[in-house]
């Protein structure tokens, strides 16, 4: 069964086009899904180079970063 703008539908019984045109959803929300997951890694890594980056920034970089936030 598949949900449609409220109202169920059995699969099965979907003309040959409909079949193809729900399996490219599918597709589509598996990618979408993948890329989202993606995203997320990204930035955990992102925020994790970032951090490090800031370790390791010369003393008067960092003072004058200091200086700038406040």
């Amino acid at each position: 069964m598949i949900t449609i703008d409220d109202k169920s539908y059995d699969e099965t019984k979907l003309s040959d086009d409909g079949k193809v045109a729900l399996q490219n959803i599918q597709v589509i929300n598996q990618e979408q899904n993948q890329m989202k997951v993606k995203f997320q890694h990204n930035e955990i890594l992102q925020k994790h180079y970032v951090d490090i980056l800031k370790q390791h920034l010369p003393e008067e970089i960092k003072e004058e970063v200091k200086s700038e936030s406040k």
